[in-house]
């Protein structure tokens, strides 16, 4: 009986087992296995905690209101149509789409007036350059509607033309200043001022 070699069995076992590995071929790829399941999704982190709400500005001051609501007269030629008269005169000038209540309704009205020989306006009621005349108006009258203009002789001496006629250059304009657009910084007898504040043309 011949006896069993285990160490030999044993080194021809490995001998085979290294011969199958190098002389095998390599197989082909496997196909893509499933896809795995997502993760679960991180918690978002905590919300940060919002600043206090700035204070309010203050309110910006109101402007003043430009001239769109003042209305000015062009200089107007003297023309005596109402009352014509050696020591007193009146000429009347209506105003387009005013009305009387429209004047008396909180509404300035000045008549500014120019003379012979005076580089200077005069806001009415004035004597303006001469010492016997007194320049005067009215406004609002239920009878008349618009401005009445008058020139009287103060001594009673017969007015000159110097001091009355259209033709030596006399003239007046009326400015009506509502009330939104009045101030009461500005000194309306200043005529120079008036314009300046209001931007009206000469």
């Amino acid at each position: 009986m011949k006896s069993f070699n285990y160490f030999g069995t044993i080194g021809l076992m490995l001998c085979i087992i290294f011969f199958l590995s190098c002389s095998a071929k390599d197989g082909e790829v496997g196909p893509q296995g499933e896809q795995g399941p997502t993760g679960p999704q991180g918690e978002l982190g905590p919300q940060g905690v919002q600043g206090p709400q700035g204070e309010t500005g203050q309110d910006g001051e109101d402007g003043q209101d430009g001239n769109a609501n003042v209305i000015f007269s062009a200089w107007i030629r003297a023309d005596w149509n109402s009352l014509d008269l050696p020591t007193v005169k009146e000429m009347h000038v209506p105003i387009d789409g005013i009305i009387n209540n429209d004047l008396r309704d909180k509404t300035l009205v000045f008549v500014y007036f120019r003379q012979w020989g005076d580089g200077r306006i005069h806001v009415m009621p004035s004597e303006g350059r001469w010492s016997n005349t007194w320049y005067s108006f009215t406004f609002g009258l239920i009878s008349v509607n618009g401005i009445t203009i008058a020139l009287e002789s103060t001594d009673g001496v017969t007015l000159t033309e110097n001091q009355y006629s259209g033709d030596r250059n006399n003239r007046f304009r009326y400015v009506l200043i509502p009330e939104s657009a009045q101030s009461s910084k500005l000194d309306y007898s200043n005529y120079d001022a008036v314009k300046a504040f209001y931007s009206f043309p000469d």
